[in-house]
């Protein structure tokens, strides 16, 4: 019984072995394709990480071809930044009533208590808003931002295909067999929104066609308002050369 068992173990093990290699070809062509495209954005990390590990996690999805999923991850980033970067603007810890020296988690907390229980919970279109009041987006940028949450975060979060599709048409034929024989029917252009059928393939080669572009958009502006917020990303081996000049 235990050499059954042995064998049945084996060829499973070859049996995933060989599934896995397979998925993990078919990602390599994506792979190739689009790591050059978001490499920078990939190996160049915010410094800020509250935001790096989704940004990561959406650069890896679009890198290997997971698109609707890099779509809705790159959803998560655009909002988190906008809820993180409004907090962080409508604050000032600088006016701390009490001890202005105390740097206890706390004291951290409370620095931000007011603007996280006004924005923490407000939506993309207010928050939107809320970041251009403040200058952390212009104009063009808060045009963009608007519509991607309609055609982009509204039909993704909300599986939304009247967003997803919008006035998109397709070419379709009917055909059925009578007595053995093709009978077509009368072509039409319907709606993808309205045609249930095949909606799932062409939102997905739809998606293929927006989110890597749609990724490096929010990166670039994620990084617009990081430096906003924080000042330039500084390179550790340029600050690392900076300290051994400042002791010569």
């Amino acid at each position: 019984m235990n050499c059954i068992k042995q064998v049945m173990e084996d060829e499973t093990a070859v049996q995933y072995s060989e599934e896995a290699t397979e998925i993990a070809e078919e990602r390599l062509d994506f792979l190739e394709r689009y790591y050059p495209l978001l490499r920078d954005s990939y190996q160049n990390p915010y410094g800020w990480p509250k935001l790096d590990p989704v940004r990561h996690e959406a650069a890896l999805s679009v890198m290997l071809g997971l698109f609707q999923a890099g779509i809705t991850l790159t959803n998560h980033l655009l909002e988190s930044l906008l809820k993180l970067a409004v907090i962080i603007e409508s604050s000032d810890p600088e006016e701390r009533e009490e001890n202005p020296k105390d740097h206890s988690i706390d004291s951290f907390m409370k620095d931000y208590e007011e603007a996280q229980d006004k924005y923490g919970d407000e939506n993309l279109h207010n928050n939107i808003g809320k970041a251009y009041s403040l200058g952390l987006i212009d104009d063009d940028q808060k045009e963009t931002l608007h519509e991607i949450r309609e055609k982009l975060r509204n039909a993704y979060g909300h599986a939304d295909k009247s967003k997803t599709f919008g006035d998109l048409t397709i070419p379709v034929q009917s055909a059925h067999l009578d007595e053995g024989k093709l009978k077509v029917g009368q072509r039409s252009e319907p709606k993808v929104a309205d045609l249930l059928v095949g909606q799932g393939i062409i939102q997905a080669k739809q998606a293929e066609a927006t989110a890597p572009e749609y990724f490096l958009y929010i990166d670039s502006l994620a990084r617009e308002i990081r430096e906003k917020l924080f000042g330039p990303i500084e390179d550790p081996f340029e600050q690392i050369k900076d300290k051994e000049s400042d002791k010569e």
